[in-house]
């Protein structure tokens, strides 16, 4: 286990749960599966090379869009207390020193105080 509190997954166990995912009958099954385990099938693992752990690709702006990187921070790193409110002030200091240009979208404000992120987009 890492110091974040998950452990690696395993490549074969990834592999059977998306074959259960497969098996399920209805949309409602496979919902039921995702939230479960977190797996999902795709075409890619008839790739007798692809690792779905190691050549996982992350899309940081899907992840923004789909709201993915507000949780993790807020339910991970904020409640976890891994970002403790001295540490929110710290990055705040941070980010009220950047200047940026207008055309690029603007830095979220209020990080102190926890809200910062409720409006994190791929903007």
């Amino acid at each position: 286990m890492d110091d974040v509190g998950y452990s690696a997954r395993d490549s074969n166990e990834y592999r059977q749960n998306a074959l259960g995912w497969r098996r399920c009958n209805s949309d409602a099954a496979r919902k039921r599966f995702v939230k479960e385990t977190g797996v999902r099938w795709s075409e890619l693992l008839c790739l007798s090379y692809f690792d779905p752990i190691r050549f996982i690709t992350v899309d940081p702006m899907h992840c923004l869009f789909l709201g993915i990187a507000k949780w993790i921070v807020k339910r991970i790193w904020i409640d976890g207390g891994i970002l403790t409110p001295n540490s929110l002030n710290k990055i705040q200091k941070k980010m009220d020193e950047f200047q940026i240009p207008s055309d690029l979208g603007r830095i979220p404000g209020k990080i102190h105080s926890r809200e910062g992120f409720t409006n994190f987009t791929a903007d």
